[in-house]
């Protein structure tokens, strides 16, 4: 039995021998890899809470000191995760067309892609400056064509014996009519013969007139009787009622634009 437990001893130093010489060193054979380096966990917190861009070593370094009170822990960061994403609350019916966006909504976490498609702002289209119109009584009254007058709301013809202000042309009530009704002037079409209303304010500006008739002026009919009309001298402004046959003279008026 001595002989049997010193060659069960022997063969288990062979062992021992045997894998102490072919096991090898359980220690790297060179320096870490490059791209082993990793983040630290204030790097990561920073990132998630500020966004500062995080660093690392080009390859993994041992700490040379435990850890200390700026570092933060996997909780730290895992509530920090959590308070951020639950402040989202878009999805791709949200988000214009072709965007990415990454979603912490159940049933959509994770990188998305919108899906609205929203109409670009229109280019405006190029406008023209229309052409003004010159203005008619600049073109006819004092300082123009020196034709017109404006006297209230009413453009009144001037003494120049033409078309609009027929001075040494008398007719009655009828033929005065006919002649405003067709009266085409300075181009206008327009003219008419002045109410007694009309008329009667004319007077007080008749000094715009340049000059006039010192006798009557044909108005509006009486409405008191069908067979006279008014008649009205500016100088007074009085209105008279007679027949529609008599023979005055007429002015041309128009409402002012």
């Amino acid at each position: 039995m001595k002989g049997l437990g010193r060659e069960v001893s022997a063969l288990l130093f062979l062992v021992g021998m045997s894998v102490t010489a072919f096991g090898g060193s359980i220690d790297s054979p060179g320096s870490p890899s490059i791209g082993s380096g990793m983040y630290s966990m204030s790097q990561v917190y920073d990132y998630i809470i500020s966004g500062n861009a995080m660093t690392a070593q080009t390859g993994f370094q041992e700490p040379s000191s435990a850890p200390g009170s700026t570092m933060k822990t996997m909780k730290e960061i895992g509530d920090a995760l959590k308070s951020s994403f639950e402040q989202c609350n878009v999805t791709a019916d949200n988000v214009e067309l072709g965007k990415t966006f990454f979603c912490t909504l159940p049933g959509s976490w994770g990188v998305q892609t919108g899906k609205v498609c929203i109409a670009g702002t229109p280019t405006p289209t190029p406008t023209s400056t229309p052409t003004a119109t010159p203005d008619w009584y600049a073109q006819y009254g004092p300082g123009g064509g020196d034709k017109v007058v404006r006297i209230g709301s009413m453009y009144v013809a001037k003494w120049t014996n033409n078309a609009g202000e027929a001075n040494n042309i008398e007719m009655n009530w009828a033929a005065m009519l006919d002649w405003a009704a067709g009266l085409e002037w300075l181009g206008k079409d327009d003219w008419r013969e002045p109410s007694l209303e009309e008329a009667q304010g004319i007077c007080p500006a008749e000094a715009q007139l340049g000059a006039h008739q010192p006798y009557w002026y044909t108005t509006t009919p009486d409405g008191n009787n069908s067979s006279n009309a008014f008649y009205v001298t500016y100088s007074d402004g009085v209105a008279h009622s007679y027949p529609k046959n008599y023979i005055t003279y007429v002015r041309a008026i128009r409402t002012a634009d």
